[in-house]
């Protein structure tokens, strides 16, 4: 008779239990869900440190715009009644003025510059809109849409305050009421729309104009103080209402 068969020889090596595929696949499913939940967190913060780059970039672009545009205020004046009062208009909520726009990449001139809240679907705006400016003009005449930027969007609003030099700490106007002189200067607020906090360090640009409607001679629509304050006609309405 022949001798029974012997079990074929593997070399001692033996495959995966069931046992141990399965707790290897639990682990393998625990890793990917922590790698995953990993990878959405850091997504999450990308887009916000994203968003926050953004947010800052928008909002240094508008204060240069915003403070280019009040240092080159103009002490333009009309006359109302009997009294000659500047040409500058100043609320919470809007602000107008005239101003010198650099020459590139525009015309350079006068230009009647007006910043205003705009909210749309419940997206709030802060608009910057200008026209050229011409004799004559007492408000602003309003702008083509060409002419106007949002400067600032989002969840937000936006106040303008105004303030004197030498007055104490605090003064600021939410409105400005003194038509024969204009404000030393100008705050812009970013805030929270719901809970009114403040978003970002608030705009306070200096109106390099400091002269008082007294500077400006008969005659003239213009007025830029030097040093002295004296009175001193250098603009190209002044100018126009020479040669007339």
């Amino acid at each position: 008779m022949g001798s029974a068969r012997q079990p074929q020889d593997w070399n001692g090596q033996s495959g995966f239990t069931l046992i141990e595929l399965l707790v290897s696949l639990t682990i393998l499913t625990m890793l990917l869900g922590i790698v995953s939940s990993a990878l959405r967190t850091l997504s999450m913060h990308w887009n916000a440190n994203a968003s926050g780059i953004e947010r800052l970039e928008m909002i240094s672009r508008a204060f240069d715009i915003f403070e280019r545009d009040v240092s080159g205020m103009r002490r333009l004046t009309r006359i109302a009644d009997v009294d000659r009062r500047f040409i500058f208009s100043g609320t919470a909520n809007r602000l107008s003025f005239v101003t010198v726009e650099p020459p590139y990449p525009t015309a350079p001139g006068l230009y009647f510059v007006d910043y205003s809240n705009s909210s749309t679907n419940g997206k709030n705006e802060l608009i910057r809109a200008r026209a050229p400016y011409r004799a004559g003009m007492s408000a602003f005449p309003g702008a083509t849409p060409a002419n106007k930027v949002s400067l600032l969007d989002g969840p937000f609003a936006y106040q303008f305050s105004y303030a004197e030099k030498g007055k104490r700490q605090g003064s600021w106007l939410a409105t400005w009421k003194k038509p024969n002189r204009l404000p030393d200067l100008i705050r812009l607020q970013i805030v929270d729309a719901r809970s009114g906090d403040e978003i970002a360090q608030p705009f306070i640009a200096a109106v390099r104009a400091d002269a008082e409607v007294g500077c400006v001679s008969d005659g003239s629509d213009g007025c830029s103080a030097r040093t002295g304050g004296e009175f001193h006609q250098s603009t190209p309405v002044a100018n126009a209402a020479k040669e007339k």
